[in-house]
């Protein structure tokens, strides 16, 4: 067993020396002044022992040291939740929503669908738990434009309003023909009183915030239901068998209209734009009634077309029938004039 020998006293000693082994010593300097008279010294003797050290553990519950309230993320970044707990053991920490559980400082992409309200519990032989609200933020995007009303024609009011999805809720701008308008107080909409020709045009709306930006495009314009005007038939409604005919539907409207037909018989060729009928070599299954529908986003329109085929007119007795020819004769007659000279 180590001895650790010192001598004390009110003074300072020097050059120490010591001495190990069964009967250990130390020897100290010490320079002698008369104001030593009867001072006292002490030697003190220290034992060493050897000692290993032994950590003892207290189970203690969970405790959250960090885990916020409230969380932001970005759509599309990686991110995680950043809740910590102490405890003995160590407890096992989680955040939950649905069904779908992340551990603490677990990495993944973060999606729109996953913005709510998460129980975090941290676990070990307790339990402890709390909400966090998690928002996730987005650049505006699903953009729309309503028109109010959608049919309107020169003298209505009108407005046009604009509406995005986005997390910070978007700024609006918009680009359009014409300055006579007013603006909402939040740009998301236009009035238009008494439009005029200068309104119609391409009504542009910008949809920001500091994730990015979307923008839609409408164009405003006079939008009338379809009117069919007529049914132009040539050469003639009314058909001999083996003759051609072509029936071509007209209609006004904006936009402008589509075409659809009801006829008495498939056997006929549409245009392109179904807006003419062509009949060749027609038969008596071509006539009937021909009805023509004209149709946009506004309404729709019909009108009625008869066309009748008859038969070629028969010969009498399978004999060809001729007309009478006319024959012209001129008579020349000579006349003789005798001048008599008196």
């Amino acid at each position: 067993m180590d001895v650790k020998l010192e001598i004390k006293g009110n003074t300072t000693l020097t050059d120490c020396s010591t001495t190990k082994g069964n009967s250990p010593n130390i020897t100290c300097k010490l320079e002698v002044t008369k104001d030593m008279h009867e001072m006292e010294f002490t030697c003190e003797a220290q034992f060493k022992t050897q000692s290993k050290p032994q950590k003892m553990y207290i189970q203690t519950e969970p405790k959250f040291t960090d885990c916020p309230d409230k969380v932001v993320w970005i759509d599309g970044k990686e991110n995680s939740f950043l809740c910590k707990a102490s405890g003995y053991p160590p407890p096992t920490v989680t955040c939950s929503k649905e069904g779908k559980e992340y551990a603490a400082l677990q990495k993944f992409t973060t999606s729109k669908a996953m913005a709510g309200k998460y129980n975090c519990a941290a676990e070990n032989f307790d339990m402890i738990s709390k909400t966090v609200a998690v928002s996730v933020e987005y650049k505006p995007e699903k953009l729309k434009i309503n028109v109010n009303p959608s049919l309107h024609n020169e003298g209505d009011n009108v407005t046009i309003s604009c509406e995005a999805d986005g997390n910070p809720t978007p700024t609006y701008s918009w680009s359009m023909p014409s300055s006579s308008i007013e603006l909402s107080h939040d740009n998301r909409s236009i009035e238009i009183w008494n439009m005029k020709k200068s309104h119609l045009g391409k009504y542009i709306c910008t949809a920001q915030n500091q994730h990015g930006t979307a923008t839609l495009e409408e164009k405003i314009a006079l939008k009338v239901k379809p009117i069919i005007s007529k049914i132009i038939v040539k050469p003639s409604a009314q058909l001999t068998e083996g003759d051609n005919v072509t029936l071509t539907c007209e209609a006004n409207g904006f936009p402008p209209p589509t075409y659809s037909w009801q006829k008495p018989t498939p056997n006929a060729v549409f245009s392109k734009d179904k807006k003419t009928i062509n009949i060749q070599k027609a038969q008596k299954t071509h006539g009937g009634n021909y009805i023509c529908t004209a149709q946009n986003e506004h309404g729709s329109d019909t009108m009625t077309q008869t066309i009748t085929v008859k038969e070629p007119e028969r010969k009498p007795n399978g004999v060809e029938r001729t007309e009478p020819a006319i024959t012209t004769v001129i008579i020349l007659m000579s006349t003789s004039f005798i001048y008599y000279l008196c």
